[in-house]
């Protein structure tokens, strides 16, 4: 499994917007803030089960780069009516963390690129949440494909702890626990493109890794593609790449604790505003 967040693409958006500067790669930075709005959430593995389906996300993502590689944090926010089963859990507030460091040893050792590969080399990530933890620790690579301003993929080895709570009755539970080491593969993409004056971008990822429950080892697929209208390059003297609006599809298909492992899928679109700070 993997915990809802916005992917390594999303961070690398305003890089890619704003591609002329960031090309050297060297020390640029940037941060974005999101407000997300959702009417589905019935995850019950990840813990974004609320009552009514309605879930309120506001998302901090930073995004750098040095010499040598890149670095990619965000801070999950949450607001919902969260639940067990069908019994409330008295929260109505979560917060998830990520950290996804990268050093590309093609720089270290003086390299360039080669063909499609722009950047190769290690890569690592650190996700916490309430009631879950991953270290990942893999492989990473940047890609070069025309019509792509940012394309790559992360295949890491996965260490996961989780637990899950299933209500039996009314205000009591029984704790599942996954320690669960696996594999995981994260390509991540961001494609700009016109349609007349608009200005639009489709960016997102996708974590492919495996669950282990009842005795069972199914697939795990998490994926949240955005599509989003540049609302600055709508302005006569306004800012291109700094507000954004448009929409998110959260997917998350997996075996289901609460089903004895058969699998459920779990479809949320949510609209979603973007304002890039810097």
């Amino acid at each position: 499994m993997t915990a809802h967040r916005v992917s390594l693409a999303a961070g690398l958006l305003a890089a890619a917007l704003a591609l002329p500067r960031a090309a050297a790669a060297d020390g640029f930075s940037t941060t974005n803030v999101q407000l997300l709005q959702g009417y589905n959430f019935h995850d019950n593995l990840l813990g974004y089960d609320t009552r009514s389906g309605t879930m309120t996300t506001v998302t901090v993502n930073h995004f750098s780069t040095w010499e040598y590689g890149d670095n990619f944090a965000f801070v999950d926010l949450y607001r919902g009516e969260f639940v067990d089963g069908l019994t409330p859990t008295g929260s109505t507030a979560d917060v998830y963390v990520e950290w996804h460091p990268r050093l590309f040893l093609n720089r270290l050792l003086g390299l360039g690129g080669a063909g499609p590969i722009r950047n190769w080399g290690l890569a690592g990530e650190i996700n916490q949440s309430r009631d879950f933890s991953a270290y990942l620790g893999g492989l990473g690579v940047d890609l070069a494909i025309p019509g792509f301003a940012v394309a790559g993929v992360n295949l890491y080895y996965r260490y996961a702890d989780v637990t899950v709570r299933l209500a039996e009755a009314a205000g009591t539970f029984s704790a599942l626990n996954f320690y669960h080491h696996t594999w995981q593969l994260s390509p991540f993409w961001t494609v700009p493109f016109g349609l007349g004056p608009l200005q639009l971008v489709f960016t997102g990822f996708a974590d492919l890794t495996t669950d282990r429950i009842a005795g069972k080892t199914r697939l795990d697929l998490m994926t949240q593609p955005e599509l989003l209208l540049d609302l600055g390059a709508l302005v006569a003297g306004g800012k291109p790449g700094r507000f954004h609006a448009g929409v998110e599809w959260y997917v998350h298909a997996f075996p289901n604790p609460g089903r004895n492992g058969a699998m459920k899928v779990v479809s949320v679109p949510q609209a979603m505003v973007q304002w890039t700070v810097y």
